[in-house]
């Protein structure tokens, strides 16, 4: 229920915008009332500032309000038709683009029922009237249409902003001059207009014209058209500056001289757009189509373009001075005079015709760049300040294949999680792949020291698994802006912030390896304590020893406890603790012997399981104490497994060999070209129960265990 305070300030906002109109439309008429065109100038200027929109804007609403007003009366007033247009015409003048709307009006009337009540002479008369005042009624819309974008100019959500922008869009109406910022428009779709008219026979062939939508000088500040669908419509001249319009379809849109500075564009369509002299300073052009678009001098001043695709686009004499255009795809670009001081260009396609005749190249990055030939980079202006790798002329002459570099970075401790990824990597590498190890400190301080080395190093590509689904973003934000290809394993990141800083993520399901531990260690209870219990009342005694503290963690611990509530038999959880390195066994020792009736250990994680084994091992209670939980094969997880007095009862693989293989995989498609690069995705690797009833499977795989 609303409040009466509230329904107070909604019903004197209302009268104050009301007031707000009736006082902009009055300026309008004396305005228009004026001889002497100094003083109506004089006169704009000053309304302009008086209801604080900018001179253009004004004007632009001024001549919709005399335009809107002038159609009205010349439709409400009944005179004879202008002698220009011909008798023979005129039939046809009435019925032009006029029948489709007549038709949809009657679809939902029975024309059999309405002739046998009017006759056939009532139908024709209702027809004809039809037909007549439809210019009326269509302008009527377009009139209304307007004045709710200049009522709802002040406000941020309106759903009525949106519904007249469709109106006008379907009238063939534009509106230039739109005030809307901050204003929530997304998912909008404007679409444009065919018009009929007998003048496009002749002229095209057809009686339909396709008309985009003006817009131009609007003023749209901080909006957010993300997802809308905007493709040819008319934006020259418009205020933008701060715009969301990430994936918006911007094909063909005419933007021309615009002001989008700290727009976000990233992953919008902007194939044939026109740019031209439009200011792009700090925008984000992340993943951006644009091939063929016009960015003749257009100012991209510290613009971010990386993984984006400007084939055949215009940059004559534009600014992209500390541009980011790493990874970007810009063959058969043209680059004439263009200002590339300090940009950085690392690993971009330049092949085709681009060219650098007369650019500023002092300071650029191409660092790792495909060229077609060692002559173009050389006709730009101080060329020979560029930073260029290693023996890059003989690269190019002899036309080879640059040797891809991906690196994985692992914690300095023995992990057999990530020797498996590594050997995964190795047998995806080939002759033109060099993989690399990098041995890192535990946190986001040293893995944020190893990808700085990584980054020095020129490598091409990142294999990781991020310390902190927060704390890791600054480093990993770092290395996609220098050029680095990422991927996440074991830990995918926010999907929102992972879009526009890694590739991939190859990940096992937590949750469900946690449950399906639990479904076996179920089983083994039903199999091997049930029998021997005196009553069935009687609870089975269980610790959790988990590594929740991290949050790639913490789904196993759901998996498991979903598991056991499942089960239907009695659980007691005597005790519960979290572990964090090797020195914890310490605190599994302690709850075993807190505890003696503990009949089950769970381990929540590689280091949760093998804590929870060793302490068992060395209070001798092989025994007494089973364990069960997330660890990855190796030859010693194997054989143990294949001793039935050894307290592990299965394990929950990661199949890291797998994840590692399919993640370089991946790398080496993205750097070749055969992928892009701007396109995340997360892929979901089936991890493996293992037990000790799967003894031939176990031995199985102990040739691969063997390799880690």
């Amino acid at each position: 229920m609303t409040s009466p305070s509230k329904s107070s300030d909604q019903s004197e906002h209302f009268e104050s915008s009301s007031r707000n109109m009736e006082q902009l439309f009055q300026s309008f008429e004396i305005i228009a009332a004026l001889a002497e065109e100094e003083v109506r100038q004089q006169k704009i200027r000053e309304a302009s500032v008086a209801f604080k929109l900018s001179e253009t804007s004004y004007q632009k609403q001024l001549q919709n309000y005399l335009r809107s007003k002038a159609d009205l009366t010349a439709e409400e007033t009944v005179s004879a038709p202008p002698a220009s247009v011909s008798p023979l015409l005129k039939p046809v003048s009435l019925l032009d683009a006029k029948v489709s709307d007549f038709v949809d009006s009657l679809k939902e009337v029975s024309l059999v029922k309405l002739a046998t009540v009017l006759g056939e002479s009532a139908l024709l008369f209702a027809m004809v009237s039809y037909i007549v005042t439809i210019p009326i009624r269509q302008q009527q819309r377009v009139q209304k249409a307007r004045e709710i974008l200049l009522q709802s100019s002040d406000r941020e959500y309106d759903d009525s902003r949106i519904t007249a922008l469709n109106a006008l869009d379907a009238q063939c109406a534009g509106n230039p001059g739109l005030v809307a910022p901050n204003a929530h428009l997304a998912n909008l779709e404007i679409l444009g207009c065919h018009r009929w008219s007998l003048r496009n026979l002749f002229n095209q062939d057809s009686f339909r014209s396709w008309e985009p939508m003006d817009l131009s000088y609007s003023v749209l500040t901080g909006a957010n058209l993300s997802n809308a669908q905007l493709s040819g419509a008319n934006l020259e001249g418009s205020d933008l500056r701060g715009i969301n319009l990430n994936k918006a379809n911007l094909s063909g849109v005419n933007l021309r001289g615009a002001n989008l500075t700290d727009a976000d564009l990233s992953r919008a369509n902007l194939v044939n757009a026109d740019l031209e002299g439009a200011v792009l300073d700090n925008a984000n052009l992340y993943g951006v189509t644009a091939s063929q678009a016009n960015f003749a001098k257009t100012s991209l001043v510290n613009a971010k373009a990386l993984w984006s695709h400007f084939e055949g686009a215009n940059f004559y004499r534009a600014s992209l001075k500390k541009a980011n255009f790493n990874r970007a795809s810009l063959n058969n670009a043209d680059f004439y005079k263009v200002n590339l001081e300090d940009a950085s260009l690392r690993f971009t396609d330049l092949q085709g015709r681009t060219r650098f005749l007369g650019a500023q190249l002092g300071g650029a990055d191409f660092w790792g760049a495909q060229w077609e030939n060692i002559f173009q980079i050389k006709r730009g202006q101080d060329w020979q300040s560029t930073i260029l790798a290693p023996k890059w002329e003989k690269k190019v002459t002899l036309g080879m294949l640059a040797a891809l570099r991906i690196g994985l970075i692992k914690p300095r401790e023995k992990s057999s999680l990530f020797k498996a990824y590594e050997l995964g990597m190795r047998r995806a590498a080939n002759r033109r792949v060099d993989i690399w190890g990098f041995d890192s400190q535990e946190g986001v301080a040293g893995e944020a020291a190893t990808i700085d080395q990584m980054i020095e190093l020129g490598m091409d590509a990142v294999i990781l698994r991020p310390n902190d689904p927060v704390g890791s973003l600054p480093a990993l934000k770092k290395a996609s802006e220098a050029g680095l290809v990422i991927i996440t394993v074991d830990s995918c990141l926010e999907r929102e912030v992972a879009e526009d800083v890694a590739i991939a993520c190859f990940d096992t399901d937590s949750e469900k390896m946690g449950y399906d531990s639990g479904i076996y260690l179920t089983k083994w209870v039903q199999k091997n304590i049930v029998p021997r219990q005196t009553s069935k009342a009687e609870p089975i005694h269980i610790a959790l020893v988990d590594g929740a503290v991290y949050d790639r963690n913490y789904p196993y611990l759901q998996g498991i406890l979903a598991a056991i509530d499942k089960s239907g038999l009695s659980w007691k959880t005597l005790a519960s603790v979290g572990v964090t390195d090797h020195y914890d066994t310490d605190k599994v020792i302690e709850i075993l012997e807190a505890y003696p009736d503990i009949q089950i250990l769970w381990g929540g994680s590689n280091l949760a399981t093998r804590v929870a084994v060793e302490a068992v091992e060395i209070l001798g209670l092989e025994e007494e104490v089973a364990v069960f939980g997330i660890l990855d094969l190796s030859r010693e997880q194997a054989e143990r497994l294949l001793d039935s007095s050894n307290p592990l009862q299965s394990i929950i693989d990661q199949s890291g060999v797998q994840t590692g293989k399919q993640a370089t995989e991946r790398a080496i498609a993205v750097l070749r070209g055969e992928i892009a690069g701007e396109v995340y995705e997360e892929h979901i690797v089936e991890h493996r129960l293992l037990t000790q009833d799967d003894t031939e499977q176990v031995r199985q795989l102990l040739n691969e265990a063997g390799s880690l």
